[in-house]
């Protein structure tokens, strides 16, 4: 199966940017990225975010000899889930494959 990442909008990847070197430039100093809303957990700049924070094209540029499409998409989901776990991020916003 080909699909895009089903993003629940819990905002836990936006709200732990500090060990991401990609990233640095856009941390507040508290591990949130500067374009985060907070009341929505939308991404203020989501279509022109950074490359690192798109899944299709981090594929495209990176992963695509090593992974199909697929694959990559379900290790993403596990890698969200597996943090939502972490930091004890409401059950609703799990992804179901």
């Amino acid at each position: 199966m080909n699909y895009s990442f089903p993003c629940t909008q819990c905002g836990i990847c936006c709200k732990n940017i500090s060990h991401i070197s990609a990233l640095k430039e856009l941390d507040l100093g508290n591990g949130i990225c500067k374009y985060l809303d907070l009341d929505s957990n939308m991404c203020k700049i989501y279509e022109n975010r950074p490359d690192i924070c798109n899944i299709g094209t981090m594929y495209k540029q990176y992963f695509y000899k090593t992974y199909t499409h697929s694959e990559f998409v379900r290790l993403n989901i596990k890698a969200c889930n597996d943090m939502q776990e972490v930091f004890k991020v409401d059950k609703k916003f799990r992804i179901k494959e």
